[in-house]
C-alpha cells in the first residue's frame, strides 16, 4: 500500500471517511448489470475495484502522483481484462476516445484538475460514457471547510498541506462559500457547486448526495454527483 493511501486508510474516524465513499459508489453501480464496462479517471491503485462487482473490462487512468498506479500495474499484471494508463493531460486518453463505458468514475479527482483545463476533461468524460457517470468531490466551502481546516492546521500530521496557503482574506471568503475571491490550486478554492454547474452543460444530473448527510450536500464532507451524458454529446 502507498504512504498516501496507508494515511488515508488506516483506520478510525478518517478510515471511515475515506471508505465512505467507495461504498457510495457501490450503491450506485447495478450489479445486475453483467459484464458491465468502466472508465475511471484518478484511479490511483484502483481501490474502487475492491468495493464494485468485477467489470468485463476497466481502464484506469492517473496523473501517477504518489506512486498508486504503480502498485496497480503490479498488483493487476496478471489481469487482461484491466487497462491502466498514466494520463497527465486530456490528450494522453485520445485512444480511448472512441469507446463507450457503461460508467464513468471519478472519486475526489476533479478538484485537482485546473479550471483552464478541467472543460476537456468533462467533454471527454461525456463523450465516452454510455450510461452514467458516477463522482465524488470534497466539501471545500462553508462551515465545513471552515471545520477543516482548523482541524488539519491543529492537527499537523493531517493530509491536507494545503491549509498553509490560505491567507486570512481567503479563510473569510471560503467560509462565506465565495470562493471567487480566492486563489485557486487544488483543494483551495474548490466549489462543488461551480463544478455541478460545468457538468450541466454536459450531462443531466440525477442526484446530488451528501456524504454523509444525503439530503445535506453543504453539511457533508463530500459531495456525490450521478449524470447521465446529454442526449447529441457522445460520439
Amino acid at each position: 500500500m502507498s504512504n498516501y493511501n496507508q494515511l488515508l486508510f488506516s483506520g478510525g474516524f478518517r478510515g471511515r471517511l475515506h471508505r465512505m465513499r467507495f461504498d457510495w459508489l457501490k450503491k450506485h453501480v447495478n450489479e445486475q448489470d453483467d459484464g458491465f464496462t468502466m472508465f475511471e479517471l484518478g484511479c490511483f491503485d484502483c481501490r474502487s475495484l475492491s468495493f464494485l462487482p468485477k467489470p468485463r473490462s476497466y481502464v484506469g487512468a492517473d496523473a501517477g502522483w504518489e506512486g498508486g498506479i504503480n502498485d496497480a500495474q503490479m498488483s493487476f499484471v496478471n489481469k487482461p481484462w484491466i487497462e491502466l494508463v498514466v494520463a497527465q493531460s486530456v490528450h494522453d486518453l485520445a485512444p480511448y476516445e472512441g469507446r463507450r463505458f457503461d460508467y464513468t468514475v471519478a472519486m475526489e479527482t476533479l478538484e485537482h484538475i485546473p479550471d483552464a483545463v478541467l472543460k476537456g476533461y468533462l467533454e471527454f468524460l461525456a463523450r465516452v460514457t454510455k450510461k452514467r457517470l458516477i463522482l465524488t468531490v470534497p466539501v471545500e466551502v462553508g462551515p465545513v471547510f471552515l471545520a477543516k481546516y482548523l482541524a488539519k492546521r491543529t492537527f499537523s500530521h493531517l493530509e491536507g498541506g494545503d491549509t498553509g496557503m490560505y491567507t486570512l482574506k481567503e479563510v473569510y471568503w471560503s467560509t462565506r462559500g465565495r470562493v471567487e475571491h480566492v486563489a485557486r490550486y487544488e483543494h483551495k478554492g474548490f466549489d462543488y457547486r461551480r463544478l455541478i454547474a460545468q457538468l450541466s452543460e454536459y450531462f443531466d444530473i440525477v442526484a446530488v448526495e451528501g456524504l454523509p448527510f444525503a439530503r445535506f450536500p453543504h453539511a457533508s464532507f463530500q459531495v456525490g454527483v450521478v449524470a447521465v451524458p446529454k442526449k447529441g454529446i457522445a460520439a
